[in-house]
């Protein structure tokens, strides 16, 4: 009994120990290396290279460049995910001039990089905060540039996305409000979308360019509910253009169709500066059947599986926003409003081609065929006091 009791002490400390030195590596403050870089396979192997850990993620800079990202997933970083995530231009090679850490605490990190184009002055800025698995990227260019530039910043990863284990959300085969969580971003991103590439044709004076780089979030969210903000086995890699998005939704919504007709697939997002025409601002209920963590609501978001909100709400029934539907086949959903529902529309290619009056119902379904030959369909609902809903588009095939 007595050789039990102590092979069991034994054994628990052994598997102690072994937790331990799993995440062990996993810091819980932002921290600041120089030298060769301890993520797996990664480039940056110069002395003058610097690495930054968080609870979330950690990356490496050389000669100002992000070279190496690697992201916690079950207690340990992951090996190098990307190549390079830089501000880009057609016009020249940038080249180093010096780095400086402006600021460092345990929760804050501001790191400065000077470069030259063509004779011309480029500050990169990384900002990075310990709670949020996310770096803010800043590139301004210092004194004016008169041609034209194409630039922004570009993400080149080590390989493909791998959406083998992805679950698909294209399809509702069933629909759980409680599966949708709504949120407000608070760092400005105009709309949501994933793309590696945000460089952009650009003529204006002293240029600024910037992006958020997520490592499992789309950045600040601020929610009714409690939101747990860490990543998961599901958080992925993903580059989202920065811009301010102020002044009327509706303006706002008639630019994103314009963008839709053309076929791409950007997607609706809802700021404290963006307002609708009661200067009241709108939230985003993004489909996160898994829980409400940062990294689900961040996939969901940026495929547009995701509706914006004044009041009422809309959950699809069959294809769900931002996915793609068969002609012929049969697009449902479900309005809900606590004080009522007074109408509803659809809108195909950016014109209104149904609507529905609801005497003040707290919950109506409908749905419509899928006409070929199309791009895209919107639903939109009102309550009774006059504020809206509005989907993201369900893609015709």
């Amino acid at each position: 009994m007595r050789f039990y009791k102590t092979g069991l002490t034994l054994l628990a400390a052994m598997v102690l120990s072994a937790c331990s030195s799993k995440t062990a590596d996993i810091t819980n403050k932002i921290t600041v290396v120089h030298g060769p870089t301890s993520i797996v396979n990664g480039n940056a192997k110069s002395a003058d290279d610097i690495t930054v850990t968080t609870p979330y993620f950690a990356f490496a800079l050389s000669q100002g460049a992000l070279v190496d990202l690697a992201m916690v997933k079950e207690g340990i970083y992951t090996k190098d995910l990307v190549q390079s995530v830089d501000f880009a231009s057609g016009a020249g090679e940038l080249k180093f001039e010096k780095i400086e850490i402006v600021k460092h605490t345990a929760d804050e990190l501001l790191i400065q990089v000077t470069r030259n184009l063509n004779g011309h002055s480029v500050l990169s800025t990384y900002e990075v905060h310990k709670n949020y698995p996310g770096v803010k990227l800043t590139t301004k260019l210092q004194d004016s540039v008169k041609e034209t530039l194409f630039a922004g910043y570009q993400l080149e990863r080590n390989q493909a996305i791998d959406n083998t284990n992805v679950a698909s959300y294209n399809d509702m085969t069933r629909m759980v409000r409680n599966h949708w969580t709504a949120a407000q971003l608070q760092n400005d991103i105009s709309e949501l979308y994933e793309t590696d590439d945000l460089r952009r044709s650009s003529t204006t004076k002293n240029t600024e360019f910037s992006a958020w780089l997520s490592a499992g979030s789309l950045g600040n969210l601020q929610s009714d509910k409690q939101f747990y903000t860490s990543t998961s086995p599901q958080a992925e890699l993903g580059l989202f253009d920065l811009k301010p998005t102020t002044g009327n939704f509706e303006n706002y919504l008639s630019v994103m169709r314009q963008r839709w007709n053309r076929g791409e697939r950007v997607y609706l997002n809802a700021g404290p500066l963006l307002k609708n025409a009661k200067q009241a601002s709108g939230k985003v209920y993004a489909y996160t059947p898994k829980g409400s963590i940062t990294a689900d609501f961040a996939r969901s978001a940026a495929r547009g599986h995701s509706f914006v909100s004044f009041g009422p709400e809309v959950y699809p029934l069959t294809t769900n926003f931002g996915g793609e539907a068969k002609a012929f086949s049969k697009t449902e959903v479900e309005f809900r409003s606590e004080v009522g529902l007074a109408k509803a529309e659809i809108w195909l290619d950016g014109v209104q081609v149904a609507g529905w009056k609801i005497n003040g119902a707290k919950l109506f379904r409908t749905g419509v065929p899928v006409p070929p030959n199309r791009t895209w369909m919107q639903w939109i609902v009102e309550d009774v006091q006059g504020n809206k809903a509005y989907s993201n588009p369900i893609w015709v095939k």
